[in-house]
């Protein structure tokens, strides 16, 4: 009778366990879909408040896909966006290559402090010796001394060359160096344009082979590739340039030399197991977790609370607030990854179209899927307003009235202000020929750059220089008209 008994108690809580379980599961189910909805809603709005044709987002929780989903269109057949479609990736690149330094570092290949040249002995800038002190360091770091605009100048050249990245590299060698190496923080894409080419010679392959065979195919990044053939063959389709807030079929084509720091073409779902290398730190096939701790180390701080390792960023290091990420901007498309160590949260926002004045609503859309999956409220994102654009446009209908004032004035009787009109079309002139400089150096940025990058703003500037010039013309034209008649009299 013991023995029926005890058998009845455990069939009893046998049967009692999958009522047990049942409940928990459903209300974290609907919690979990309650989640989703609202990712959905919130994603959805900012795409279209922000007029972006096409995107795709997945997002990681403790290594498993908690999350994914695309929208809309891309390509100039308008092809339909999946979780495998492959986005140019932009300055996430860096995060690849320098994934892929750390390997090499790691196999013995090369040494972190080595000196460049020990590897590229044909590598130099317009200083020589300063060029023979940068180290592999410097460059992962952007500690190396060449500037920003250095690494703006040899950038979305849109190159076709298989040796893309290695003339880019020797373009540098009228470079000055803005610091001494070492000395400051100086975000610049050169400095990952070098470690391309390094790659190349250490390994005697080109960067994108040796990136397919070590990088991608290891991490199962199927649909990712590093050079235009492979990423047309892989799914790619160029995005869309922003004018005045509405995207326009990108003019700007794949640049081959620019796959180290920004060029590498990548899916959602490529990018879930990178997130996933980050989340597996201590025990993954790839690198040891010596290896781990030294890629994404808070090396050198770019501002409060922001650090910058091998290619990725590093905010809040060492607290509960830790978050390890990148963004990506290319003319065409603009990408976030992250992961919080913390919370085992991770993911990849992948965008086709890209604006300069634009990029700030990527990051205020991550934030707010980072407070939504944490149970707070997502945050506002601004709207954007083409503000910029709008004056520029209110400058050129003042210069046209202008202009048409002058055509009228140029018919007109004579007037004793011919000085006044000479000095006025001098300095229209001047302006016109100081406006691009101007503007170049205001921002920091090489014309080629603010052309790709807000092709709307150049064009505005372009017909702002047209006018000044014209009208400078036509005020030089009016006093000498005018002296001449004089004389006549």
């Amino acid at each position: 009778m013991k023995k029926i008994s005890i058998y009845k108690t455990i069939l009893v809580c046998l049967l009692l366990i999958p009522f047990n379980l049942f409940l928990p599961v459903s209300q974290v189910s609907a919690a979990e879909q309650d989640i989703k909805s609202t990712i959905d809603n919130y994603v959805e709005n900012f795409l279209e408040e922000q007029r972006i044709p096409g995107a795709s987002i997945a997002i990681v929780h403790n290594n498993d896909i908690f999350y994914s989903n695309s929208w809309g269109v891309t390509g100039e057949s308008a092809e339909k966006v999946t979780t495998d479609t492959p986005f140019v990736i932009g300055s996430i690149s860096k995060s690849l290559t320098g994934l892929a330094i750390v390997k090499l570092i790691e196999e013995g290949t090369i040494q972190l402090d080595d000196p460049v040249q020990k590897y590229i002995p044909w590598f130099t800038l317009k200083d020589k010796q300063a060029a023979s002190q940068i180290t592999i360091k410097h460059l992962l770091t952007h500690t190396s001394g060449i500037s920003t605009y250095s690494g703006l100048s040899i950038s979305d050249l849109e190159s076709k060359d298989l040796d893309a990245i290695k003339e880019n590299v020797e373009s540098l060698s009228n470079v000055k160096l803005t610091a001494a190496p070492g000395e400051k923080h100086q975000y610049s894409n050169a400095n990952y344009s070098i470690l391309g080419a390094l790659i190349e010679e250490v390994t005697n392959q080109t960067y994108s082979d040796y990136m397919e065979e070590h990088v991608f195919s290891p991490l199962g990044m199927k649909n990712t590739a590093a050079i235009e053939s492979m990423a047309y063959e892989k799914g790619y389709l160029s995005g869309y340039q922003s004018w005045f807030g509405l995207p326009r079929k990108s003019s700007v084509t794949y640049d081959n030399g620019g796959a180290p720091y920004g060029y590498i073409t990548a899916s959602a779902t490529d990018l879930v197991q990178f997130i996933r290398l980050l989340s597996q730190h201590d025990s993954n096939n790839f690198l040891s977790k010596n290896a781990m701790d030294l890629y994404v180390s808070p090396l050198v701080q770019t501002s409060k609370n922001r650090y910058y390792g091998f290619g990725v960023r590093v905010s809040n290091p060492n607290s509960k607030e830790e978050m390890i990420w990148h963004s990506g901007s290319t003319p065409d498309a603009r990408s976030e990854v992250f992961f919080i160590p913390e919370t085992g949260w991770g993911g990849v926002i992948l965008t086709n179209k890209s604006h300069i004045l634009e990029e700030e609503g990527l990051l205020y859309l991550k934030q707010g899927i980072i407070n939504i999956l944490n149970g707070e409220e997502p945050v506002e994102i601004p709207k954007y307003k083409p503000t910029i654009q709008l004056i520029t446009i209110a400058l050129l209908c003042l210069l046209f009235a202008m202009f048409i004032y002058l055509l009228i004035k140029a018919k007109s009787k004579i007037s004793k202000k011919r000085r006044k009109w000479r000095i006025l079309g001098i300095l229209l002139l001047v302006l016109a020929i100081i406006s691009v400089p101007l503007l170049s150096y205001s921002l920091g940025s090489p014309w080629n750059s603010i052309k790709v990058f807000a092709p709307d703003i150049a064009f505005l500037t372009i017909l702002t220089v047209t006018l000044l010039a014209l009208n400078g013309l036509l005020s030089i034209y009016i006093s000498f008209k005018r002296h001449q008649k004089r004389q006549l009299l």
